[in-house]
């Protein structure tokens, strides 16, 4: 009979999944509180893959609405105008997005409209592509450059917060994502020259929020060097042993209330999750959600956590097609190659030196000079500003799911599908 299964790998945690992250909100519903007062702060979370960014941002967004009371400052009641950023984004695609969602809030909201009746006129000439494909601007600003609407962009939050009186807190723009854009697309400018005008014109109820990947901050200062200046820097880590815990349990109280019966699960199997997922909140999940899946009467156990993981198209091989296939598998060719990798792998994203890979990878060593000429050019190992033949990982979770994936290779005895498709011999390594 088929159940209900509460956890949801991949996907952004509602609020009442969310676990964890105590500090971090304080200091969001702090920087909320400052805003509301006219005193504006600016946030930004970083984080890996996985680690919870769009989750809590997604937090802090139902809070500045007023979705439920915050945990310190009562409720809040923000327009909130939240852009997911891509890499296909120009500068001008930034602006017009932003407008175009504080056009999409507004008109969601009739009574809103009545509110903003003098800010209405600005918001209507932002408007979204039939199909939704696209964002442009109206046809006679079709030319504008970037600064210039911009500017036209600055005005017309202005004249919003103007209107709103004390009928809305504020304004809460929030870009997810935003490691995404190349560089071109000039988003350290964006937020730098948008909250200076708001601030010249004398518009103090207005937050920006980030989020990305701890790239992020390096590629804001390539448009406007001190652009990361403005913002609280929120750097998510793992979750606590005891935060990994209550999300499986919060996950199970749902999954009884939907399905009408309990499905339980042992003190063991919990352990197994919470360590094997390092604490990275999208780990969790899927782990939690195989685990679930594999059981077979109604109580996870050990086995049915292994089960799970390491099956073929489980947890392992879930999170690797989801993350790393790309670093993985895509850019590399060789099984040589990943061997370094696996080696480097037990030192997680700590320094490594080539005399311990060479210990540890057993290949020849004009192989070992190639990979790892290869792979740092393909940023898949970083090399040590300043000292030479020292490497490491790009992240942690990288490293996790690298030794993870290799268990579970020599658990299972695998087809390893995703390097072999064909079902080849995982032994047969193709050339680089």
């Amino acid at each position: 009979m088929p159940r209900y299964n509460p956890f949801k790998p991949g996907t952004i945690a509602n609020p009442g999944m969310f676990s964890g992250r105590l500090e971090e909100i304080l200091t969001l519903e702090r920087i909320l509180f400052q805003t509301k007062n006219g005193n504006p702060d600016h946030f930004m979370i970083l984080g890996e893959r996985g680690i919870g960014k769009s989750s809590l941002l997604f937090y802090a967004q139902c809070i500045a609405r007023g979705a439920f009371a915050s945990l310190t400052c009562g409720s809040f009641k923000f327009l909130v105008v939240h852009v997911e950023l891509s890499q296909s984004n120009s500068h001008l695609d930034i602006v017009r997005k932003v407008g175009a969602e504080l056009q999409r809030v507004v008109a969601s909201e009739q009574s809103a409209k009545e509110i903003f009746k003098t800010a209405w006129e600005f918001l209507t000439r932002w408007e979204v592509t039939v199909g939704g494909v696209g964002l442009k601007y109206s046809k006679e600003k079709d030319n504008t450059q970037a600064q210039d609407l911009l500017d036209e962009l600055t005005h017309t939050v202005e004249r919003t917060v103007s209107d709103m009186g004390t009928a809305r807190d504020g304004i809460l723009v929030l870009l997810d994502e935003a490691d995404k854009p190349p560089h071109s697309a000039s988003l350290g400018e964006f937020v730098k020259v948008f909250t200076e005008r708001l601030t010249k014109r004398g518009c103090a109820r207005v937050a920006v929020g980030l989020a990305g990947l701890p790239t992020l901050i390096q590629k804001l200062k390539r448009s406007h060097e001190s652009s990361p200046r403005i913002f609280q820097i929120l750097t998510l880590g793992p979750l606590l042993p005891n935060e990994r815990i209550e999300v499986i349990r919060k996950g199970l109280v749902e999954a009884k209330a939907k399905n009408d019966f309990e499905v339980s699960i042992t003190s063991e199997a919990e352990t197994m999750i919470a360590a094997f997922s390092e604490g990275y909140p999208q780990f969790i999940q899927q782990f939690a959600y195989s685990a679930f899946d594999a059981d077979q009467d109604n109580n996870i156990t050990k086995s049915d956590f292994f089960n799970g993981a390491f099956k073929e198209n489980g947890a392992y091989q879930q999170l690797g097609v989801k993350y790393f296939h790309e670093l993985y598998f895509d850019q590399i060719g060789s099984d040589e190659y990943r061997e370094v990798l696996r080696a480097m792998s037990d030192h997680t994203d700590d320094w490594v030196s080539k005399e311990q890979i060479r210990k540890a990878a057993s290949i020849k060593e004009s192989t070992l000079n190639n990979a790892i000429s290869a792979l740092k050019k393909r940023n898949i190992i970083i090399a040590k500003e300043g000292k030479s033949g020292s490497y490491r990982l790009p992240s942690h979770s990288f490293a996790v799911w690298i030794k993870g994936y290799t268990q579970s290779r020599a658990a299972g005895g695998l087809v390893d599908v995703l390097t072999h498709p064909e079902h080849e011999s995982p032994n047969k390594a193709s050339s680089s």
